[in-house]
């Protein structure tokens, strides 16, 4: 079976959904996260702007991770690779534990699509463009 392409390769993801460590306030969190990859900060700030982009939801709907990682691999293999990976083992994976609430946080892998490219619609493997157009 094969699955969605980017390009001429297929992507693997993983998604981390994560809470703060309880007792870390916000900025400590964000400082200590602040390194080189892709996140996205759900603050008390950037939760409230939801109510202004969407009045129409009930406030429950409102996602309430403290951040959202992005991670895009090669394949699964190369995540792998990574988690076997001496420093990943003895340094990063140890180290979660102080600034994490690894009970609540939830994860999710996937394949990367790519739906928008230079403000068009992208065609996915078989699929149609939203002007109607086959895909490749």
């Amino acid at each position: 079976m094969s699955g969605p392409v980017f390009g001429s390769e297929r992507l693997f993801a993983l998604t981390i959904c994560a809470y703060r460590k309880p007792g870390m306030d916000e900025e400590a969190y964000h400082q200590k996260l602040n390194i080189d990859s892709t996140k996205q900060h759900n603050t008390s700030e950037t939760k409230k702007m939801m109510g202004q982009m969407f009045a129409e939801l009930p406030e429950s709907n409102v996602a309430d991770y403290d951040c959202f990682i992005h991670v895009v691999f090669k394949d699964v293999q190369d995540f792998i690779n990574v988690k076997n990976d001496p420093h990943y083992k003895q340094v990063v994976m140890p180290d979660h534990g102080n600034f994490a609430d690894q009970k609540r946080t939830k994860m999710a892998t996937g394949w990367f699509e790519r739906h928008i490219a230079e403000g068009q619609a992208v065609a996915a493997e078989g699929g149609t463009k939203a002007n109607g157009v086959k895909g490749h």
